[in-house]
């Protein structure tokens, strides 16, 4: 059971990557009753995260890969759950944002998934050994000693993967949401724009926003940023690889594709009209999200004056060229007002 006690609402902003959607973020952190995760939460997404688990433990079963498919959904949560340091090893430290021993409610949530947990011997377990610990199991395999590893049998109906992963997610948010007195948590990146609906399900109410971007100035930022494909823009100008990643980016599943109903969870919106239409754009996220929510800290958090700022910046980029070639090839996606 959930230890939820104020229903929980979710509000996902993503993009495609440099696309703007702190500047989202920040004006939903202005709405009566909204409060906004720090940090990226992306444990539907990642790989290791939800999506993988499920395919492994669902759709494509196989009495090892499940079991490797846990044991590394364990490793994942261990990286989000723990802080991080200058010469410590990387984490999301979301044990302290959310106030809850996330390691604890992901064992949990595994415990819920698994019939059974055993020891068995498996080609897999040494895969990732050091040559002298391969060595000193195939001795013990010559001498009749046991090479047992911990392993899980876990199998369970769609179903009940979906129920008891809402469960979690609703745990996880519980003691947060409650602490705040929000009844509505904003998540960068939870949702990709490229399988909305084979990851919205693991929240029990979600709503998603897609905040869009003149490619242009994605472009230009992320030479200047040195970011995602950044390191590889400032390679003599690689325009003809970032049209096709930013092509392949704007691919969605086919269940998205094929689904009429999408766009009552969805709402896609540029960068550009949230800076340059705020009015409006506000009137339409209000619309979307259909709950009349009061805008009781207008300018606190979202800087018109800032954001700006990153609009047109691709007039400014040195090589004029690369961004006739974007705008020839991504046109549908460019922002001329």
């Amino acid at each position: 059971m959930s230890k939820s006690v104020i229903k929980q609402n979710f509000v996902c902003v993503s993009g495609y990557g440099w696309t703007g959607s702190s500047a989202c973020i920040d004006l939903l952190k202005e709405f009566e009753g909204f409060d906004a995760l720090q940090g990226e939460f992306r444990i539907a997404k990642d790989p290791y995260g939800l999506t993988d688990l499920e395919e492994a433990l669902v759709h494509n079963w196989d009495f090892m890969r499940h079991d490797v498919a846990i044991r590394d959904f364990l490793g994942y949560c261990d990286v989000l759950s723990r802080d991080t340091g200058l010469f410590s090893k990387a984490g999301k430290n979301f044990s302290n944002k959310l106030n809850v021993d996330f390691m604890l409610e992901s064992k949990l949530y595994i415990d819920r998934l698994t019939d059974m947990r055993y020891l068995g011997d498996t080609v897999i377990h040494r895969y990732n050994i050091s040559a002298y610990e391969n060595f000193v199991m195939k001795m013990r395999s010559k001498f009749g000693k046991n090479n047992g590893k911990p392993m899980y049998l876990a199998r369970p109906e769609r179903s009940e993967f979906i129920k008891e992963t809402r469960v979690y997610i609703n745990n996880l948010f519980s003691n947060y949401m409650n602490s705040k007195k929000i009844n509505t948590v904003v998540l960068d990146q939870a949702i990709p724009p490229t399988n909305i609906l084979g990851t919205s399900c693991y929240f029990e109410d979600i709503k998603t926003i897609i905040i869009e971007r003149d490619p242009r100035d994605i472009y230009a930022n992320m030479v200047r940023g040195r970011r995602l494909l950044g390191p590889e823009l400032i390679n003599k100008d690689s325009v003809e690889k970032y049209i096709k990643w930013h092509k392949q980016l704007r691919r969605v599943s086919e269940k998205d594709r094929d689904n009429i109903d999408i766009s009552k969870n969805v709402l896609n919106l540029y960068f550009e009209d949230l800076v340059l239409n705020l009015d409006k754009t506000i009137e339409k996220i209000n619309k979307f999200l259909g709950n009349n929510n009061i805008h009781d800290k207008k300018g606190r958090y979202f800087s018109q004056s800032y954001s700006i700022k990153n609009i047109g910046i691709w007039k400014k980029y040195k090589n004029q060229s690369v961004m006739s070639e974007i705008k020839k090839e991504l046109n549908e996606y460019c922002y001329d007002g």
